[in-house]
């Protein structure tokens, strides 16, 4: 259950650095959203280390959550890329997408911790 805390931190400093990054200044953003973007890379490395692991309801929580991650690596690496301020309606995506991943991960690892020994 250690991955469960280690996938929960990533998943609310990932939703935390997105919101720092839509509340700075263009060029503020720009660092935050990198270190996002490299956030986001980490969180989906220890979902993917740990999905085989889970069950069939949680699988399907985990690889939820590995898509919202994904889809945030795009939007932010979108945003890196066309500059901040060409990209400012992508920030509150990129916002609402980290939002997303982390609720995926707190709603997989609730039902992880709360699934039933077998034969119980």
């Amino acid at each position: 259950m250690d991955f469960l805390s280690k996938a929960i931190d990533q998943a609310k400093q990932l939703q935390q650095i997105a919101a720092d990054a839509l509340a700075k200044g263009q060029e503020q953003a720009k660092p935050l959203i990198a270190d996002a973007v490299a956030k986001a890379h980490d969180l989906q490395k220890t979902l993917a280390e740990q999905a085989p692991e889970a069950g069939a309801a949680v699988q399907q929580q985990l690889n939820t959550a590995m898509s919202h991650a994904g889809d945030f690596i795009a939007t932010g690496k979108t945003v890196l890329e066309q500059g901040v301020a060409q990209a400012q309606p992508h920030l509150q995506n990129l916002a609402d997408t980290a939002k997303k991943a982390a609720d995926s991960v707190v709603e997989a690892v609730s039902s992880a911790t709360q699934r039933k020994p077998p034969g119980t």
